[in-house]
């Protein structure tokens, strides 16, 4: 996030801090809007969201923005927008990756902690006036940055006074112009769209796609030596849809952009327009492989299929180049007049095969409360206790069952034994 800088300087103080000085310090200071180190996204937060218009849309665009003001009057009456000149009466606003740079300035400055400054201010109160010393608390009253900005003079003074050690490095701080100051501030709280937003709908929706055929078609055109050709194919390049035609433009761009760059048409407001989508510096169109993969990326267009067109025109440019930023060579091979010596095919394997890395999820672990699970073993427990002494009782039951069925048994086979049969005899028995 960026914050209210101090810039404090002073013509008074040496190279280094002495305690026997006793003149008088004065200091000036300089509020800006900035920040140090930056880079563009830190300044201005842009959108690639696509811009739907809707009726009644007031319109502003941020320095460098480079759209066909024809253009965007048609769809403009089409859609029922507009565009407004003061920033405090727009409801949509778009701007480009030069927006911030012609907002902005840069310096170079010593950063040093609030509180060492404040804490030298006080070390020499007795050599500041009135008049100095309620600039300085004005001015830190509210100041809520840890860091403010100094030159060499100060930065060396207050670590001297200190004991406090040092680099001699300094920082680049981006502050905003005061005459973009109001208009930066309030576009911190607003949605800004890139440019490309509102671009990619001027040329309507009529306009060609440049595809592997046309594409074909302006290549001749701009390979002739017919300089009026070259027009024609700019022409039809600024009118193109340039999101479905992203991939050859920038192939365009590749073979042609000595041609291209040569043609007064390159100055003309719709051939800026597509300039400015892509990116591309007016001043050195000149692309080579790497910068069509930047952007594609930049598009969102960084695809196998994408990947493979520039592969068909540009494989060989990387065969003869080698490694650059986003490609690199797989496998090396003889060449074919050479294979045949060989008696066989041969490759050495450089970079080796991408595996994706596989995850496996795994199910999440039941959580168990201690007391729950407690409760369950007791539970179990006694279960346990309780079976096996119904078990135990079954046992008793059956020992018991079978000791009365045993003893029945015995008392039967004693009575057959003491009974005699006495086949229908007279005498009697005592």
């Amino acid at each position: 996030m960026n914050k209210s800088i101090l810039h404090i300087t002073s013509s008074d103080l040496g190279n280094n801090y002495n305690s026997e000085h006793t003149y008088e310090v004065n200091f000036s200071i300089t509020s800006y809007v900035g920040t140090f180190n930056s880079k563009d996204s830190d300044l201005l937060t842009i959108v690639k969201t696509p811009y739907v218009p809707q009726k009644g849309d007031k319109i502003y665009f941020l320095p460098g923005v480079n759209i066909p003001r024809v253009k965007f009057r048609n769809i403009a009456v089409e859609y029922g927008i507009k565009t407004v000149r003061q920033f405090d009466q727009a409801n949509v606003f778009f701007g480009s990756s030069k927006s911030i740079h012609e907002m902005t300035n840069t310096m170079w400055v010593y950063e040093i902690k609030t509180t060492e400054f404040l804490a030298f201010v006080d070390i020499i109160s007795d050599r500041l006036d009135n008049h100095t010393k309620d600039k300085i608390k004005t001015a830190c009253e509210f100041y809520d940055n840890e860091t403010i900005a100094v030159d060499y003079n100060i930065k060396n003074s207050v670590h001297d006074a200190l004991s406090i050690s040092s680099n001699g490095w300094s920082n680049k701080m981006t502050y905003v112009e005061d005459s973009d100051k109001n208009l930066y501030l309030h576009c911190e709280g607003v949605t800004i769209y890139d440019e490309s937003s509102v671009i990619d709908i001027l040329n309507g929706e009529e306009a060609a796609i440049i595809d592997k055929e046309v594409y074909t078609h302006l290549s001749e055109m701009l390979n002739s030596s017919d300089r009026d050709n070259h027009v024609l194919a700019m022409e039809i390049m600024a009118n193109s849809k340039y999101t479905e035609s992203l991939v050859y433009l920038e192939l365009l761009f590749h073979d042609y952009s000595y041609n291209i760059s040569n043609s007064h048409t390159k100055n003309h407001v719709n051939f800026k327009s597509l300039i400015s989508y892509l990116d591309k510096n007016k001043g050195y169109l000149n692309t080579d492989i790497d910068d069509i993969v930047s952007s594609l990326r930049a598009k969102d267009q960084f695809t196998p299929d994408k990947l493979e067109i520039v592969m068909e025109h540009l494989s060989q440019t990387i065969a003869d180049r080698g490694n650059s930023k986003y490609f690199s060579v797989k496998t090396i091979t003889v060449q074919p007049d050479y294979i045949e010596l060989l008696g066989s095919n041969y490759t050495y394997t450089v970079q080796e095969d991408y595996i994706p890395e596989v995850i496996i999820s795994l199910p999440d672990p039941v959580e168990i409360e201690e007391e729950v699970l407690e409760e369950e073993l007791i539970e179990a427990a006694l279960l346990r206790i309780e079976r096996k002494e119904l078990k135990s009782e079954l046992i008793v039951l059956e020992e018991e069952e079978l000791a009365e069925k045993d003893l029945a048994t015995f008392k039967q086979e004693e009575s057959n034994n003491h009974q005699i049969t006495t086949n229908d005899t007279d005498i009697d028995w005592f």
